[in-house]
């Protein structure tokens, strides 16, 4: 019929056009991510209000209090829960809210690292949350480039986990997602609707973030 057998969606927005097409021609399909729309739709999703809570919560009781959160597309919901979380940790430590500054719209190592030498004209922030540890070598760039030593004078911590993190300099601090137990889990649902969809009944797996703490928070 034209139409793909099944897919799996990623990097959802609120109100997802992609998702209303696959549940309006009843295509079976799988979000990494969430949807607050449909009852019935199958997703995996690593607990992002949580993974925004646990950075934020690590800074705070390293001693930071002005911390700047670098973000992607504001319209996502995965960087709409991470940001939720990242203020719920402010307010119950009870830090003033100007302390803490979110910044969207960083898509990649190379804008991270503009926005970081920017910053840093105006000030120095105790420390830096990066949702992504590729974006945060950007970051790294122009903190060493301005003379800053990690953590020393900026604390830094991404999300992701990446092998490579390790081997930054400082090893970077990160949140762990599962991104491949998600993409499996992914997979398996989607396979099970497509084996069986008279009997299959939709799915919600969250997985928890882990904090990885190495040497630069």
């Amino acid at each position: 019929n034209g139409f793909a057998d099944g897919a799996i969606i990623f990097d959802t927005r609120e109100i997802d056009r992609r998702i209303d097409y696959l549940v309006e021609r009843k295509i079976p399909f799988v979000i990494v991510g969430r949807d607050n729309v449909y009852e019935a739709t199958s997703f995996v999703n690593l607990d992002n209000v949580k993974a925004g809570y646990l950075g934020a919560e690590h800074l705070i009781k390293r001693g930071n209090r002005s911390i700047r959160f670098f973000l992607g597309d504001k319209n996502f919901t995965v960087n709409q829960d991470r940001a939720k979380g990242f203020i719920q940790a402010f307010n119950d430590y009870h830090i003033k809210s100007e302390l803490r500054h979110i910044d969207y719209g960083i898509m990649n190592p190379e804008i991270a690292y503009e926005k970081m030498k920017n910053i840093l004209k105006e000030e120095v922030p105790d420390a830096l949350f990066v949702s992504g540890d590729q974006r945060a070598i950007g970051a790294y760039h122009a903190i060493q480039e301005k003379g800053l030593k990690i953590p020393r004078d900026i604390a830094v911590l991404g999300i992701d986990n990446i092998p490579l993190s390790e081997y930054y300099y400082p090893a970077l601090t990160t949140i762990s997602q599962s991104v491949r137990k998600m993409a499996e889990g992914a997979i398996k649902i989607l396979n099970q609707h497509l084996k069986d969809p008279e009997i299959y009944t939709h799915q919600r797996i969250i997985f928890q973030p882990k904090l990885i703490i190495r040497n630069s928070t």
